[in-house]
Order: C-alpha cells, then structure tokens, then sequence
C-alpha cells in the first residue's frame, strides 16, 4: 500500500486541499478547483474523466507513479522513483512515439546493469498505463516490448559469518545493535520488523502480516528472541509508544512525530555502523540471508516466508554445501 493522508481523508485521489484552496494534482502539476468544494468537485470530475496531457516519457512516467502509488508496495515505489530519474536523464524530453525498440536496447547494454533491467520494467509499466488512458495510441508499437533481452541478474550470496556480524554489532548504536539482531533472529524483511506492533505480541509469539504477500505470520519465542524484545523494551521507554522498535524524530523531523523507523532511514544508520567496522560489501539485507543460511532449508524456507523452497536455495542459501568423501 501506499502512504495514506493524515489529513482531509474525505478528499478523493490526487484531489488536495492547500491555502484554502482545492487542487487536482496531476503528474506534478497542480490544477486549480476553486475554494468552494461542492464546485471544486464538479470539476474535479470533470477534469478526472479527461484523458491526461502526457506528451513526453517523463510526463508518462509521472503520471503512472502518481495514479498508482496507492497499490504499489513502498519498497516498489521508492524503487521506481530512483529509476525514474535514470530514465528521465536519457529519454526524458523525448514523445512517446518518438522512442524506438533500439533505443531501449542501448540503454539496457550500456548501462548492463541490474538497475536497467528494473529500469526497462517501469519504462514497460509506464507505456501500458499511458496507452489504456488514451495517451499512446494502441496501434503504435510498444518500444519496450519483445525485445528478448534482459541483463544477467546473478543472486547475490553474501553471506555475513559470526565473527563480522558481531564486528558490525559492536560498531553500532545500542538501538542499532538491538535491530540487527531482531532481523536475524526473525529473518523478517525489514519493513516488516519496524511495523512489528506492542499489542502484536502476545504469549505464542510476535504476530505480523507481511507487506510483500499480505500473508500472516506468527514468530515463536524462543529465548534469545524473548531477550532481544525486552532489550528493546528497556531501550525504547516512550510513554504510549504503539511500536517495538519507534522512532521520535527531533528537529527539522519532529513535526513528523512519532512513529516506526523507515527503511531508508534505518539504512542510513547501518551504512555509518558499516564504515566504523570495516566490513567490506555487507548490507542489512545480508542479515536475512545469514538467518537463512544458518538453519535447515526447510525451517529457513518457513522463517523467510517463501512459498516455494527454490527461492530459498536459490537467494538465501549461502554456505557451501558438505559432503562426505566417497571413502
């Protein structure tokens, strides 16, 4: 899901409410409506049964962003906006039907990357959405379509040993500290860990929906996990705070007020951690392949969450295989 309002709930989509004044925001443009709202909603239909004004790629991106940000994971949205701005640098200023199938394939075997290849993804993404709303003709051909080429995509297998993970632990905040091993003991993913919730726990285990599937899920206790919760219990006092792990920003921040840690902002703190301990090529991340990797595969593909146990040996399966020599 996308980020909901705080405010003026009663608004429809992409209607918003500034100075006294109502506005339909559209592909980073704000269209005026009027002070009065019964008028302000009249035209706002009026203006929402219209076909956009995408001309540009850069226009047809922002307006698939924006229509979509309320079914899009976070994670996903904040991905495709860094892919936004990759591709508003090439291909920005060019019409829709000026871009051909080889310019996409330049750009996927310039770049060779991994990022291309999500890049391509919202490029695709952003052609769909603009020809089902009338933007880009149904006849013209798709650039991003049959092309047959994708990047090499390689999973990664970092895996984090002890002695680097408790490096890491040492370098960082008693919070930070407190988090990673949280992360490995619960393999959660991490915007799953910051929403976990004080009335989600209760005698059986810590009770969470994950973000990426919607499924829900019970951890266990076990004792160390049973020890880190109360860690961060004792490390986060705020009276009526709703989560296990909460941030209460300060300064420029504090108007947000209160609540679950971002991943982005949790990253942040673990790159300072990182560049203290001298780990080399280690990310958060790394910590849920590190929980997988150092249990059963089928209690690992249990803890993860996966539907299907190949995504664990292919992505969370990190040490070498043992085996016995033939004599």
């Amino acid at each position: 899901m996308g980020r909901r309002r705080k405010h003026n709930r009663h608004l429809p989509a992409c209607m918003f409410q500034r100075r006294g004044a109502y506005y339909l925001v559209r592909a980073g443009k704000w269209h005026p409506l009027g002070r009065d709202f019964g008028p302000a909603l009249i035209k706002y239909a009026e203006l929402i049964g219209t076909a956009p004004q995408v001309n540009t790629v850069r226009d047809a991106i922002a307006h698939y962003l924006e229509t979509s940000a309320n079914r899009l994971a976070p994670a996903t949205l904040e991905g495709y906006r860094h892919s936004a701005e990759r591709l508003a640098s090439v291909f920005g200023a060019m019409r829709l039907q000026d871009v051909t199938a080889a310019h996409v394939y330049r750009y996927l075997t310039e770049h060779g990357t991994v990022s291309a290849n999500r890049d391509r993804a919202l490029l695709s993404a952003a052609y769909t959405h603009a020809r089902r709303t009338g933007a880009f003709p149904r006849a013209a051909d798709d650039p991003t379509k049959g092309l047959n080429y994708r990047n090499e995509e390689k999973p990664r297998q970092r895996y984090v040993t002890d002695e680097e993970q408790e490096t890491l632990l040492d370098a960082s905040s008693p919070k930070l500290a407190c988090i990673q091993r949280f992360l490995h003991l619960t393999a959660m993913r991490q915007g799953d860990a910051l929403r976990v919730r004080l009335d989600g726990m209760d005698g059986e285990g810590i009770h969470y929906t994950t973000e990426k599937t919607g499924v829900a899920r019970v951890v266990v206790w076990s004792d160390e996990l049973r020890a880190c919760v109360a860690e961060a219990n004792r490390l986060w006092r705020r009276f009526g705070r709703l989560y296990l792990f909460e941030s209460n920003p300060k300064g420029k921040h504090a108007k947000r007020g209160p609540g679950p840690y971002t991943p982005s902002g949790l990253r942040a703190l673990f790159r300072v951690a990182r560049a203290k301990s001298g780990v080399k090529d280690v990310r958060l991340h790394d910590l849920r392949r590190k929980a997988g990797s150092d249990i059963e595969e089928a209690h690992a593909t249990e803890l993860l969450a996966h539907k299907n146990p190949a995504t664990t040996r292919k992505h969370y399966r990190a040490k070498p295989v043992r085996t016995k020599p033939s004599r």
